[in-house]
């Protein structure tokens, strides 16, 4: 049952571009309005996901990255600029997402996703986000998300490839199915490649499938893992099946 919330004359002017989609309509804006949207990692993928939601009217985000901004942020991550260097990360987006849209609630949790904090953060939100660089934090994301029955946005990106999908616990295949481990080639943010247009174009997508997701607007990418490479301008639908052994998610298929 959706919330039903009231908006004010701003707001209706403000969404109403959004709110005037065939299919979409106000009913989607309240249950944007009543959502809570976990992101893990805030940078070049997680900001531009944090961003769009903020600009259609997410209702709270919770955002979790560690650090300062340092120099290298810089040629990808949408809410950093040069005079925000040796600021805490978190109170950077927070600053810049509240200016977004002062109206929407943001809670910062100012480290990384570990073990610790990753019960509470998925908790508190009804659809996750996974914009982590580290396979470590994506598969303790993955696991928490298929145990509490979370849908999550996988969202991607390395050098100038980028991968989006969506997991709905029970009817897709989880990270897991996909990388029962971690790919030899996945060793170290410090080696990290990446420029700006990448990150951007992932989380653009990630947020659209957060959007969907959440409203039952459109068609989400289940079962489906979209890619694209811009150095060749290749863009694919690549079909993705659940493991019948799947260690974490196995169990809830029939």
């Amino acid at each position: 049952m959706v919330v039903q919330l009231d908006f004010n004359q701003f707001e209706l002017e403000r969404y109403s571009r959004q709110i005037r989609m065939s299919g979409f309509g106000l009913e989607s804006q309240r249950k944007l309005k009543a959502s809570t949207v976990m992101i893990s990692r805030v940078g070049g993928v997680g900001g531009t996901v944090a961003m769009n939601l903020a600009r259609a009217g997410v209702g709270r985000l919770v955002i979790a990255h560690g650090g300062h901004i340092v120099p290298e942020y810089l040629n990808r991550m949408q809410l950093a600029l040069p005079s925000d260097l040796d600021r805490p990360c978190t109170e950077v987006f927070v600053e810049k997402l509240q200016a977004i849209n002062p109206e929407m609630e943001v809670i910062a949790v100012p480290e990384n996703v570990n073990e610790k904090n990753i019960t509470s953060l998925v908790s508190q939100a009804d659809l996750i986000v996974d914009g982590a660089p580290l396979f470590e934090e994506r598969y303790l994301m993955n696991q928490e998300a298929v145990k509490q029955g979370k849908p999550l946005v996988m969202a991607a990106m390395y050098s100038t490839e980028g991968y989006v999908t969506t997991f709905i616990p029970g009817k897709t295949p989880c990270l897991a199915c996909i990388y029962p481990e971690k790919p030899d080639w996945w060793t170290n943010i410090k080696v990290f490649p990446a420029i700006g247009p990448g990150p951007v174009i992932v989380g653009s997508m990630a947020a659209m499938e957060a959007i969907k997701t959440i409203t039952g607007f459109g068609t989400p990418l289940l079962n489906k893992l979209w890619f694209f490479d811009l150095e060749n301008n290749i863009f694919k639908h690549l079909r993705i099946q659940h493991q019948k052994n799947c260690p974490i998610c196995g169990h809830i298929h029939n």
